[in-house]
């Protein structure tokens, strides 16, 4: 078998010939790409992919089906602290010491504790899951990854809760906390 094709440099266009066939495919198995995954297998369960292994994987791939246990704990911490922040702002109010500057959410803390706090749960968990999804894209012309984002929701959020804390100190000093 020859191939021919056109390769223009600095000089004439000239045709090269290649008298060697290409290289048979050595791959022994089927492909496996040719039938669905099994919905009972452990990679199909529990995923196998946490992290890129090429460059062009990275600039092409964006989704995992594991995630990492730094990715796991930051989830778990927000959704924790925002928890506390909600506890936090319930008591704030109740006693006096502080006010809901949020509106949406001081709407739902009108209709009384329970519904506020499905709400702030339930945005919050929406929220993180779909960061968490989107953890390896990145935003701002490609300046900041999204997991980036997810560690800063955590700090801000440690803060928020710094400052409750000193919500409640400053409130304890004048009159009854509890």
């Amino acid at each position: 078998m020859q191939r021919s094709w056109r390769w223009s440099g600095k000089s004439n266009n000239q045709t090269v010939h290649m008298s060697k066939p290409p290289t048979p495919d050595r791959r022994s198995a089927p492909d496996r790409r040719n039938r669905p995954t099994s919905p009972l297998t452990r990679t199909s369960l529990f995923g196998a992919r946490q992290a890129f292994r090429r460059r062009e994987d990275k600039a092409t791939h964006r989704f995992v089906d594991r995630y990492s246990k730094r990715s796991a704990l930051t989830v778990i911490g927000i959704v924790a602290l925002s928890l506390l922040d909600a506890s936090f702002t319930l008591k704030l109010v109740h006693i006096g010491a502080a006010t809901e500057v949020n509106p949406v959410m001081d709407y739902f803390l009108r209709l009384g504790p329970i519904p506020f706090l499905a709400v702030k749960y339930s945005l919050t968990v929406g929220c993180v899951v779909v960061f968490l999804v989107l953890k390896n894209f990145h935003y701002l012309s490609g300046r900041v990854q999204v997991s980036t984002l997810l560690a800063a929701v955590l700090v801000l959020y440690a803060i928020l809760i710094i400052y409750e804390l000193s919500l409640f100190l400053r409130f304890a000093k004048g009159g009854a906390l509890w």
